[in-house]
């Protein structure tokens, strides 16, 4: 795919002169950066991903929250209003004084559970941070190919331009030798200035491309950006339903939803055990003759009783069951969404895939054919201006979206890895 590709910019560059450079083209990649290190570099700074990273860190730090139970309660009694007749000394008021030491246990199924929400919590956000790290692989992309585009683009028209010289002069030799009329002289300056204008157009879009591309890097330097030029998407070795069948298992945001589902779940059950009693554990011990050793010490154990159950448990455990059924409903609606983008992708890069291949095969070689032969019929006078003119604008539009199906075939392929949740090299 790539051969061919070259052998038709250079069918075109046979149209033109070749303006060589002194900076071999070894030379001039050492200052271009590539899909792969654009890629890694936003993976590195881009401040969104940075922020999923973050509040994952924080999920996964609550998981030991919720596994700890109650701090326990320290306290300290001074009683000097009603003292016991033995607290009593020559008629003096001694204070009674004790310590005491308390622990509420929660049932020991809660703090399991409770771990093991935290945990699915944990899990949420963590298929969060791999769908936004996709997403910033797949941004970086579309805004390369973007670019590539519009550079392409500006390019190509800045050959047409240097053709379309040629041609204005030509038809100004026709025209001081009468072989040629003032309306073709018109028609090529009218023509050249259409193609200047295009020129400024694309520049102004691989500028935004270009802008846009830096803001997923997380750069904010004004320091051009050039890229190394992006073959054709190569063939995809997958069928549709393969790549269905992937992304219902790898895709993030399904794994996201199929988290909060598990969570529902978790937090479901759990709710059902707020019906079971919690524990606290309490010793005290009294102070004797200024000394705690030799005092009387006393035990406690209590148990929460949930007699009011309907007003407090029951819509605790209605809640549950509902985001529970609720969370089954998004499940499935994040399922069809997945199955309904992965074959919208898939036959996107396909029909790409068709006309890129149309265009190499066919159109393109034709076209660029027909204007050569054109132009030599022009140049002989066995053909009008305005014939030549349409023959050069049908090679300019047929260029045109070649290099557009090339990018967007680059785009849906890169839409599609996004939607099965893998990279190429996975496959």
């Amino acid at each position: 795919m790539k051969h061919n590709f070259v052998v038709f910019i250079i069918f075109i560059f046979l149209l033109t002169p070749i303006f060589t450079s002194d900076i071999s083209v070894s030379q001039a990649a050492e200052f271009k950066a590539s899909l792969n290190s654009l890629i890694e570099e936003a993976l590195n700074n881009n401040p969104r991903l940075k922020a999923a990273q973050y509040r994952l860190e924080a999920a996964k730090s609550r998981v030991a929250l919720f596994r700890s139970i109650p701090d326990p309660t320290v306290e300290y009694e001074y009683d000097k209003i009603t003292p016991a007749a033995s607290m009593t000394d020559g008629g003096k008021v001694r204070p009674m004084k004790s310590l005491a030491v308390s622990q509420e246990v929660p049932f020991p199924t809660k703090i399991f559970m409770r771990k093991k929400s935290a945990q699915k919590e944990s899990n949420v956000l963590e298929q969060e941070y791999k769908q936004v790290e996709q997403s910033v692989r797949k941004d970086v992309k579309e805004a390369y190919f973007r670019l590539f585009l519009n550079r392409q683009k500006t390019l190509f028209i800045k050959d047409s331009l240097s053709l379309m010289r040629q041609f204005a002069e030509v038809t100004n030799k026709k025209y001081a030798a009468n072989k040629a009329g003032q309306q073709d002289v018109l028609r090529a300056q009218v023509e050249y200035s259409k193609l200047s204008n295009m020129v400024i157009l694309y520049e102004q879009e691989a500028k935004i491309a270009e802008n846009l591309l830096k803001a997923v890097l997380g750069r904010s330097d004004s320091v051009p950006l050039d890229i190394i030029d992006a073959d054709p998407a190569e063939d995809l070795l997958l069928s549709e339903e393969d790549a269905v069948a992937l992304a219902k298992k790898h895709r993030p945001e399904l794994r996201a939803v199929r988290a909060i589902l598990a969570k529902a779940e978790v937090e479901s059950s759990l709710s059902k055990q707020e019906l079971l009693p919690d524990v606290t554990l309490k010793y005290k011990r009294e102070e004797k003759d200024g000394s705690y050793r030799d005092g009387e010490g006393s035990g406690m154990i209590g148990i929460n009783v949930p007699i009011w159950f309907w007003g407090k448990q029951l819509p605790v455990i209605r809640e549950a069951r509902a985001n529970l059924e609720a969370a089954k409903a998004d499940y499935a609606q994040a399922e069809n969404v997945t199955v309904s983008e992965v074959r919208s992708s898939y036959a996107k890069y396909s029909s790409a895939r068709s006309l890129i291949a149309i265009y190499e095969t066919g159109v393109l070689p034709q076209a660029t054919s027909a204007v050569m032969t054109a132009r030599r019929a022009y140049e002989a006078g066995q053909l009008s201006f305005l014939e030549l003119l349409d023959a050069v604008r049908m090679l300019r539009d047929l260029q045109m979206e070649y290099f557009e199906s090339v990018a967007e075939a680059q785009i849906a392929l890169a839409d599609l890895l996004q939607c099965c949740g893998i990279e190429l090299a996975d496959i």
